[in-house]
């Protein structure tokens, strides 16, 4: 079975348990004759399972009633909408669609009355958007209809075809009851009916019912079509349409018996009648990002819009459909891009190589390490494709429609741009030895980084005379098949690049490079290899210059430590070539430094040597030390239980008062006495300078507090440079850096930019800065704000369509069709009274729905991931999980005789784990169904919070269920991308719940189609505001203290007043500030004003005025933000952050007897 036909067991079956069947599904069960109404069984066994009518093939529900088995597709009765009929001269023109949900005074008419939900109210409120409990339903649904727009000729029409079913009661007699008991048959029914184009010209305004008749035998109840036409505003074409057509259940009754089930419709144009896409607000003044995506956009056109339900149209269609239909679970298959480009002939056919194989586009990483000519044929075939492409894109341009063109010539123009910048590099390769050396050794480096990260780690045992022994001989280094390559968006951006890493004199080194690419599409290997040649180039312009050369930040632990293992790949590779190359790249090794908070990593060798001890005493402790296993040859590290007592630590030593990290192979290269040049203490890392620090954002608030961390900026202890300063900030997840969060981040960087500044020459020398993203808007704002850069380049450059840029083309197999894309189900059930039912049904479907597919297909779907909003919303289906999944999966067995699949292995992921514990996780989560195997150790399902967001890529993971619609567009593309990594094995389904009584997720509901095929387009523009009042009330003085402290002397005193010092840290502030926000200048020189008036009123002589023995609480300057202030005080203090995230304030709780003491005491007394 493919994994595409995977995909569709499990959403069948998905389908199934929510909606019910369709005609075209195979009948389940047994076959009875129940034609005369009732069934009569002689034993209990017969009447147990499954059945089906013998005569209509149609399913029979034996256990429970159509409503409470079915909660998708249901209208019930009791619809208060009224009609006339078509035919009726004397119908009301003021009849009106009250009763219809979901449409806007913006959508229909500005003028309009706006037109609210139909149903029977089951509640008061709803509850709050962040949670759902048994309010999530507000009404239990009589109607659903869909809006479009279309051209309407006199002698056009509409055809309306209405699906569904009802069911009819018959009576069961079972053995041992007196009383027969209801069971209820299916009766399926399909209604045609038509409207006349001059109904929909002349009678407007007016709620007309459409006559409909039944393809086969009329069904027992009907429910009832309408439409409801009006002119569009604001047009000027007489015969254009806004049009509605609803079908209500009007039937008098109530319960199973007068409801419908399965519901849906579709509309088609006869006649001449056209579908044009529905009218869109059209805004004055867009900027060129909002032309920008109306351009990449313009083929995604919205052609209806849900009320209840939601809307589907025909796939590929610009102008117009001939369709449109009013769907209860809609679908959505993303287009899958690919970074591998294919060779084309000049029809667009494949080429093909002799054994028939497309031939991709490659740029081998072994033939550029040895310099040969096959090498650079790649990069020159690389470049002359590009160049050919960006001509045929801009030869297109003049056919484009006028509003198109502006924005078509500025995305060519930073596509010939970075054609440019590539060229430069790769002459720049060709025509200078430092260039050429860095480009070759960094293509060695990476190639081979990529093979040992790769390695399979390698158990460590202990044998019986108590020696650690490793599993298996010492890996050799091969280069598997399918590796040794660089995506081609990969090395253009590295050859884009190169000129400003090889040369800091560069104009261009100030322009931030932006990485924008899908997740998943490689974006590490990009900035990794960028990190290689500067790295190289430093040391090869001067081997004796030594220390930090790359900062590389993340705003979460769990992306850290996962990018943690590879960029320490890639430093023990490159320490393997500088030891055969000292003449080059100086005696000093590479080495990587993981820079973390206290509770992550530790702060000092002599918490380092306690944690160890600790680590080897107790299974429970954390283990700070992070590194799980060797990165040169994948050996085992980290811990493993003792027979009696205790667990062993493996590759973590103490030598004297230190501890440090070494390979438990004799064989390993990084065995030896040094180690690894891995370093997770602090105090190690600020005396051995790492070559790459990576650590997250929140740790550069502690530049105010460490002054050792000068080192890390090539500062001696009077502030005086040593060595160069960082010359390349890598900020992964740009996206991330916004809101509080970003703000704080923007006032610090004018001091880290600033550290990172070589003034020795007469022209400053700033350090190269890369970013990367997979979703951002208005990113040259966003870099403004953080980095007060005004240059910025996307890489790579948008093409004139979304999803074709050159680098980043729609999948296609062999013979040309698409891939299998990730598939979007969107599921809203106001039937079932909450949406906990609904994930329970969902859970249970999908984890019954996987042993409908052959073993050997199971993997990718067997484990479900699960993401919630929010830690509450876990919890609560911890609880699911532990006691109505269980309980409805025992109720499956007795309805349909199925063997349950219990959810045993499960696994929460969200920041509640400690850090040791977050690797170990995605270890779990690697494991994969082994066919054949009773007790599975794969998960069964995860449940995961925003710590999945980005950093976990498991290529193994197909499945996912997101309960209620995230709180951002990005965080939903983002989540979602967890998922169908490998889609030519497991192609990603992901399944949305919506909340029935949140107005936002019904709203994604309902617009489910316009907005997934527009993802990218729906991202919400971030904010970065560092000079708002607020954020320079909590940390102008905090950046302030980061600079003098760094700049100046180790031995600096608060006091007196360092005012000269002081005056430059604002100076340098102000600079930004008048870049990224000049409307913030007069909040800042007050604040400024305020805080130098208290530093130098308060005359303090130390700068901690922590308890000590950190501080003088007394004579100290500040204190750690959040920390319990000493009330009985009356000194002054600043609150000064050790983290940019942290803004609550601690307090204290006492509970107190006295009261209780005084009531017993007065009741004595009584």
């Amino acid at each position: 079975m493919s994994g595409l036909e995977a995909r569709s067991v499990i959403e069948t079956e998905l389908r199934r348990e929510l909606f019910g069947p369709l005609d075209s599904d195979e009948p389940l069960g047994k076959p009875i004759d129940c034609s005369s109404g009732t069934v009569t069984f002689t034993t209990g066994v017969d009447s147990k399972g499954q059945f089906h009518d013998k005569l209509t093939k149609q399913e029979i529900l034996t256990i429970e009633s159509p409503l409470r088995r079915y909660g998708i597709g249901v209208l019930h009765s009791g619809a208060s909408i009224n009609g006339t009929s078509i035919n009726d001269s004397e119908a009301c023109g003021d009849a009106d669609l009250a009763g219809l949900s979901g449409i806007a005074h913006s959508e229909v008419d500005p003028e309009g009355p706006a037109i609210e939900v139909s149903g029977l109210p089951r509640h008061d409120q709803a509850d709050p958007d962040d949670f759902d409990l048994t309010d999530a339903n507000r009404f239990k649904p009589s109607a659903m209809a869909i809006s479009f727009q279309c051209h309407v000729p006199s002698d056009g029409s509409l055809e309306v075809t209405v699906s569904g079913a009802h069911y009819e009661k018959i009576a069961a007699y079972l053995p041992g009851f007196t009383k027969p008991v209801d069971w209820w048959r299916r009766r399926p029914f399909t209604l045609i009916g038509a409207v006349d184009g001059n109904v929909l010209l002349y009678e407007t305004n007016s709620l007309k019912v459409i006559d409909t008749s039944a393809e086969g035998d009329p069904p027992g109840i009907a429910p009832t079509t309408l439409v409801y036409s009006r002119p569009v505003p604001g047009g000027s074409d007489p015969n254009m349409r806004l049009v509605t057509v609803a079908v209500a259940n009007r039937v008098n009754g109530s319960g199973p018996a007068a409801a419908f089930f399965q519901m849906g419709f579709t509309v088609t144009g006869a006649n001449g009648l056209t579908i044009e896409p529905y009218p869109e607000v059209e805004l004055p003044d867009r900027d060129d990002e909002e032309q920008s995506i109306d351009l990449l956009y313009r083929n995604k056109r919205t052609f209806a819009i849900g009320h209840g339900c939601a809307a589907e149209w025909e796939e590929g269609s610009v102008s117009r459909v001939s369709n449109v239909s009013a769907v209860a679970l809609p679908s959505y298959e993303v287009v899958s891009l690919t970074p591998t480009i294919y060779l084309t002939n000049e029809d667009g056919s494949y080429r093909l190589d002799a054994r028939g194989q497309r031939q991709p586009l490659t740029v081998s990483m072994v033939e550029l390490a040895e310099g040969s000519n096959h090498g650079r044929a790649q990069i020159e075939a690389l470049l002359r494709l590009y160049a050919e492409w960006i001509a045929a894109r801009t030869a297109e341009i003049e056919d484009l429609p006028t509003r198109f063109r502006d924005a078509a010539h500025n995305h060519m123009t930073r596509a010939t741009r970075a054609l440019n910048r590539m060229r430069t590099g790769w002459q720049l390769v060709n025509s200078d030895p430092i260039a050429l050396q860095a480009f070759q050794w960094a293509n060695e480096a990476m190639l081979y980084q990529q093979v040992r990260s790769n390695f399979p780690i390698r158990e460590v045992r202990q044998g019986k005379d108590g020696i650690l022994r490793v599993d298996g001989p010492h890996p050799t280094p091969l280069v598997p098949p399918g590796r040794g390559t660089w995506r081609p968006f990969q090395i253009a951006f590295i050859l884009a690049t190169i000129p400003e890493l090889v040369d800091p004199t560069r104009k261009t080194r100030s322009v931030v490079d932006l990485i924008f690419f899908p997740t998943g599409g490689g974006k590490t290997e990009a900035y990794l290899g960028a990190c290689a040649i500067s790295l190289l180039a430093r040391r090869l312009r001067n081997p004796n210059d030594s220390g930090t050369d790359t900062l590389m930040r993340y705003t979460l632990r769990l992306l850290t430590a996962q990018q943690f293992l590879r960029a320490a790949s890639l430093i023990c590779v490159l320490e393997a070539i500088r030891d055969k190359h000292p003449d080059q790249l100086g005696t000093s090794a590479f080495r990587i430094g993981i820079w973390l908070g206290g509770a992550s990593t530790p702060n000092t060798w002599e918490g380092a040597v306690k944690a160890l001890k600790r680590l080897r005493n107790s299974h429970s402790e954390q283990n700070v030390f992070l590194l799980l296993r060797c990165p040169w040859c994948g050996t085992q590290m980290g811990t493993k239980p003792k027979n009696r007592g205790g667990q062993e630590v493996i590759g973590y030593e103490q030598v004297r008062n230190r501890v440090i990290l070494r390979c438990v192979d004799q064989e390993c290269r990084y065995s030896k006495r040094s180690g690894l040049p891995v370093h997770v203490v602090d105090e190690d890392i600020y005396e051995v300078q790492p070559s790459i620090v990576i650590g997250t954002v929140d740790k550069f608030a502690m530049m105010a507090w460490r002054t050792e961390a000068r080192s890390l900026f090539g500062l001696d202890e009077q502030g005086q440079r040593i060595v160069s300063p960082p010359g390349l900030i890598i900020q992964d997840e740009l996206h991330l850096i916004s809101g509080p969060l970003g703000s704080m981040v923007g006032l610090y960087e004018p001091v880290i930019e600033e550290l990172c500044t070589d003034r020795r020459s007469s022209t400053p020398v700033p350090p190269k800065i890369i970013a990367s993203t997979a979703t951002i808007r208005r990113f040259e704002d966003q870099i403004k704000g953080i980095f007060g850069r005004e240059e910025t380049e996307l890489f790579p450059p948008h093409g004139l369509e979304e999803g074709h840029s050159f680098f980043a083309e729609p999948s296609r197999q062999e013979d040309g069709s698409p891939e299998p894309g990730r598939r979007y189900i969107g599921i809203m059930s106001p039937s079932l009274g909450s949406m906990q039912t609904v994930q329970t049904r969902v859970a249970a479907a999908t984890l019954q729905a996987v042993n409908k597919v052959p073993e050997q297909d199971r993997d990718g779907y067997w484990t479900n991931l699960n993401f919630l909003n929010s830690l509450r919303e876990l919890g609560n289906t911890v609880s699911l999980l532990e006691s109505d999944v269980p309980d409805y999966l025992t109720g499956l067995r007795r309805r349909d005789g199925i063997t349950p699949r219990w959810p045993t292995q499960t696994m929460e992921l969200t920041s509640r784990r400690r850090s040791d514990d977050i690797p170990k996780a995605i270890q779990q989560l690697q494991k994969p169904y082994l066919p054949g195997k009773e007790r599975q150790e794969a998960i069964d399902i995860c449940l995961a919070s925003n710590i999945i967001e980005v950093g976990v890529d498991i290529d193994r993971l197909g499945l996912m269920t997101i309960v209620g619609q995230p709180k951002t567009t990005a965080q939903y593309i983002q989540v979602s991308g967890r998922v169908g990594r490998r889609a030519d094995v497991s192609p990603g389904l992901v399944i949305t719940i919506y909340g029935a009584g949140k107005p936002r997720d019904r709203s994604h509901y309902e617009r489910f189609r316009s907005y997934h095929q527009q993802l990218y387009a729906q991202v919400e523009p971030t904010s970065v505001t560092p000079f708002a009042t607020p954020v320079l009330r909590r940390a102008l003085h905090a950046a302030a203290v980061a600079y003098v402290r760094l700049c100046g002397p180790t031995d600096l005193s608060p006091y007196p007043f360092p005012s000269e010092e002081f005056e430059n840290a604002i100076e340098l502030l102000r600079a930004r500030a008048a870049i990224a926000d000049p409307n913030e200048l007069p909040a800042l020189d007050r604040m400024a004003e305020k805080r130098a008036r208290q530093w130098g009123g308060w005359e303090r002589t130390t700068w901690s005025a922590n308890a000590a023995p950190w501080g003088d609480p007394k004579q100290g300057l500040m204190r750690f933000a959040g920390t319990l202030p000493d009330l009985d005080s009356k000194a002054m203090i600043w609150d000064v952050p050790s983290s940019m995230r942290n803004v609550d304030a601690e307090c204290r709780l006492e509970i107190s007897l006295t009261y209780a003491c005084a009531d017993a005491e007065t009741e004595n007394e009584l």
